[in-house]
């Protein structure tokens, strides 16, 4: 099958479509709103893209913010750069910090999911000047995952998989996370049964469009390894100084997941979940999703 372009993720839509250049790559974003407005900047992870939230900028930019959902490095219509050795979260880190800067704000909300919301946790920890919130949505510090891991590993089956496939290198294993099997499987364990229909199938099509663009391939294997990554040991017992909201599926692994979360936390914690969805409640329940982060930032 032949690559596709990354134009096949320019979705029309009630948004922009932008490019930020920074630290030496051009990173593109979905933005609305009034750039005077405080920044919400929504990260995705690694079975997604900018396009995940298309339903939840319009809103938020409606609701008194400038909104940018981001394509991390390596993804959709973002620069895909060769991998350097060595390379690890940092990297990432570094780059949302640097889109916030290029969208001209010295600090954004953070809202994050899976992978995003490992990095958005570890930018809240090492760069605290730079959040002036965190939104996770099923995701935890990557130092919190493992703890939480290597405590109950029966509980993350599905986190373990992806942990292994993505680190075993030269063998063919990291391909499998690629396939359309491993999109249509993820989505299954992440979202309710009653995500279905029209909605469920567009989702997943532009999920699996995303994964066949030219060059994709190292970027989303190197992402899939960031959930789990290991962080230096100076950030370690780092903590998350800003308000933090704590998204969740209503599943027993996400308890101690939460407890790990809030001693993190010293800005204020807040644990919720999101009705009529389960891991992915900006694609099953927008709406709701939207109105639980709305009513959080207006708390602020």
């Amino acid at each position: 099958m032949n690559p596709l372009p990354p134009s096949v993720v320019e979705l029309d839509g009630p948004f922009e479509h932008e490019f930020l250049h920074t630290r030496g790559i051009r990173l593109h974003a979905a933005t609305a709103g009034d750039p005077d407005d405080p920044l919400v900047l929504l990260l995705h992870g690694s079975f997604g893209g900018w396009f995940d939230f298309r339903n939840v900028i319009a809103p938020l930019a409606a609701a008194g913010f400038h909104v940018a959902a981001l394509d991390m490095r390596g993804f959709g219509m973002s620069d895909k750069p060769p991998l350097e050795p060595g390379q690890d979260i940092r990297v990432a880190v570094g780059d949302v910090s640097g889109a916030i800067r290029a969208l001209g704000h010295d600090d954004a909300y953070l809202v994050g999911t899976d992978t995003g919301g490992a990095v958005a946790w570890a930018l809240a920890t090492e760069r605290p000047e730079r959040v002036r919130g965190l939104v996770s949505v099923s995701a935890a510090h990557p130092a919190d995952l493992r703890r939480a891991i290597a405590a109950r590993p029966w509980d993350f089956g599905w986190v373990l998989l992806r942990a292994a496939l993505c680190r075993l290198g030269k063998t063919g294993a990291p391909s499998l996370l690629l396939r359309e099997s491993t999109y249509l499987r993820e989505m299954d364990l992440d979202a309710l049964g009653s995500f279905s229909g029209a909605e469920r199938e567009e989702a997943l099509r532009l999920r699996v469009t995303s994964s066949r663009i030219g060059n994709v391939r190292r970027g989303i294997i190197w992402n899939h390894r960031l959930r789990t990554a290991v962080v230096p040991l100076s950030w370690l017992d780092l903590t998350v100084q800003s308000p933090t909201l704590f998204i969740h599926a209503d599943q027993m692994l996400w308890r101690p997941v939460a407890r790990r979360a809030a001693r993190r936390c010293r800005g204020g914690f807040t644990a919720t979940t999101i009705p009529g969805s389960k891991n992915l409640p900006y694609l099953e329940n927008p709406h709701g999703f939207t109105q639980t982060i709305i009513q959080w930032l207006r708390d602020r």
